[in-house]
């Protein structure tokens, strides 16, 4: 479950500070499935974190590499880094030529959107604050999908003619579509994931890091872009200091 939580979070995260498209999708046909959600979910932590170091993680940093292609314009570069620290503080910045570009960052009562470029923080309230702080949830390591989602359905379905369980998790919130996650039914592992506003997430290759099984590269194809995205680095139980989860103050706050 840990690559489709993070996965979800991170690609709507990203949206919001780099924009994001549609795309549109098939639907492959589908098939009751022969697991129940709890087993699944049990397959696939054990699947991704065999040790359960992740999930007994106090904190991890990661970082990625982002090379963003939209319509005719040159390719743009990115890093990308996420901190999480229990209990559920939460911080993502992106970089671009090794300078803070944007980031969203969340302390556990407060969230905030920030332009490094104009120099503005923007606090985040009311809807959207709680619409965020479903999406913060899904990077704890303890979160489960009864937590998160307000319910998840399994069928069964086919992707390259292999065999997958197809997972639609249905939001909290009325207004927002149904995240959609395939599942390999041998390895259970994350394949794709379709979020709102249909936008695709392709694993094209796991790797190995701190004892964890995670997307090493991952492609998104929307309308007019594609994003990829490399691990670069990935720890557990680094020591993050506590105001790090704090916006930064402009020279006129």
């Amino acid at each position: 479950m840990k690559n489709f939580r993070f996965l979800v979070m991170f690609c709507i995260l990203s949206g919001l500070v780099l924009g994001s498209g549609c795309r549109m999708f098939s639907s492959p046909e589908e098939t009751p499935a022969d697991i129940t959600l709890a087993v699944l979910q049990e397959k696939m932590q054990r699947a991704m974190d065999p040790d359960r170091r992740y999930r007994e993680s106090k904190s991890y940093v990661q970082k990625q590499m982002l090379m963003v292609k939209k319509d005719w314009e040159s390719e743009k570069a990115y890093i990308v880094e996420i901190k999480f620290k229990r209990p559920d503080k939460l911080k993502m910045v992106t970089l671009q030529d090794n300078a803070p570009f944007n980031a969203i960052i969340f302390n556990g009562k407060n969230a905030w959107i920030v332009d490094y470029r104009n120099k503005q923080r923007t606090l985040v309230s009311g809807e959207q604050l709680e619409k965020m702080k479903v999406l913060f949830a899904l990077g704890r390591p303890d979160s489960t999908y009864e937590q998160v989602f307000k319910q998840v359905r399994i069928t069964e379905t086919e992707l390259d003619e292999q065999p997958y369980y197809k997972l639609t998790c249905t939001s909290r919130f009325k207004d927002q579509p149904p995240y959609v996650v395939y599942v390999g039914k041998n390895n259970f592992l994350t394949k794709r994931i379709d979020i709102p506003p249909k936008v695709s997430s392709t694993i094209d290759q796991y790797g190995l890091y701190d004892g964890v099984i995670i997307p090493e590269r991952t492609t998104e194809v929307m309308s007019g872009s594609k994003k990829q995205y490399e691990l670069i680095m990935y720890k557990l139980d680094v020591n993050i200091a506590d105001n790090e989860f704090f916006p930064p103050i402009f020279g006129e706050d």
